[in-house]
C-alpha cells in the first residue's frame, strides 16, 4: 500500500472535518478513508481479506449507530410534541374549575381582603407572616400565636402596618415559622377558580382568581364552580 497517498487522503479528510467544525470521524469520512485505502493498496501485497471484512463490519456498525441516533432524536421530538399537546389540552379542561396550586402570591382587590393559606410540616410556637409589594418593600407584618401541623389560614384585611389601606394588586407573602430555636418548614398555596389560561415562553400559566401559577404547580382539581 502507498502509505504517502493514503496519508494525503487522510489529511484531506481531516481538513474537511476541521472546515465543518466536526472533530469526530463521521460516516462519509469513514467511507472515503476506506475507499482510499482500497485504491492505494499495494497490488503485490493487497489488503488481507479478514482485515477488510473487519473494517466493513466497523463501517456497518457506524452506520447503524447513526441510524439509532437519528431514531432517538426523532423519538424525543415526537415525545416533546405529545407532551406539549397534552399540557395544552389539560390546561383548557381546567377553565372554570376549582383548583389548588402552590403560590406565594395573593391578589388584593380594592377595599377588599385576601386569604393567606399555608401548610406547616410540624406544629409551630410562632408564625410570622410578611406581606411585600412588587418592589419587595414590607407593607404588613403579622405574628400569629402559633400554628398547627397541616393547613392554616390568615385573612389579610388589606391594610399596612400603620392601618392604612394599600393599593389593589398582587403581593408576595413569606411565612416564617419556628418552634423554639428550630425553624418549621412551610409552603403557601392558593385556592380558587381557574378562570384564564396564558401560553407564555415560560410555559402554560393558569390564573386562579387573579394569581397566575404554572400548570405544574396545580395540586388538586375540584368540580366546576357554579
Amino acid at each position: 500500500m502507498d502509505v504517502s497517498q493514503l496519508g494525503a487522503q487522510s489529511s484531506f479528510i481531516g481538513q474537511e472535518q476541521s472546515a465543518g467544525g466536526n472533530k469526530k470521524l463521521g460516516q462519509d469520512q469513514f467511507l472515503k478513508l476506506l475507499v482510499a485505502q482500497m485504491k492505494n493498496q499495494d497490488p503485490i501485497n493487497p489488503m488481507d481479506g479478514k482485515e477488510f471484512a473487519s473494517q466493513l463490519a466497523e463501517f456497518n456498525s457506524v452506520e447503524q449507530l447513526v441510524g439509532v441516533n437519528k431514531g432517538i432524536s426523532s423519538l424525543k421530538d415526537t415525545q416533546e410534541m405529545m407532551r406539549v399537546e397534552m399540557t395544552n389540552s389539560m390546561a383548557a379542561s381546567l377553565t372554570g374549575k376549582n383548583v389548588r396550586a402552590l403560590s406565594n402570591k395573593v391578589n388584593l382587590d380594592a377595599g377588599g381582603s385576601a386569604d393567606v393559606n399555608f401548610e406547616l410540616n410540624n406544629n409551630a410556637e410562632n408564625v410570622e407572616i410578611v406581606v411585600k409589594d412588587a418592589s419587595g418593600s414590607t407593607v404588613r407584618t403579622e405574628s400569629l400565636n402559633g400554628g398547627s401541623s397541616g393547613e392554616n389560614s390568615w385573612t389579610w384585611d388589606g391594610r399596612d402596618n400603620d392601618g392604612r389601606s394599600v393599593a389593589e394588586g398582587q403581593y408576595n407573602v413569606e411565612i416564617k415559622a419556628t418552634n423554639g430555636d428550630n425553624s418549621v418548614k412551610s409552603r403557601m398555596f392558593t385556592e380558587g377558580t381557574a378562570n384564564r389560561i396564558r401560553f407564555s415562553g415560560d410555559g402554560v400559566l393558569i390564573s386562579v382568581d387573579g394569581v397566575e401559577v404554572p400548570i405544574g404547580n396545580i395540586e388538586t382539581v375540584g368540580n366546576q364552580s357554579s
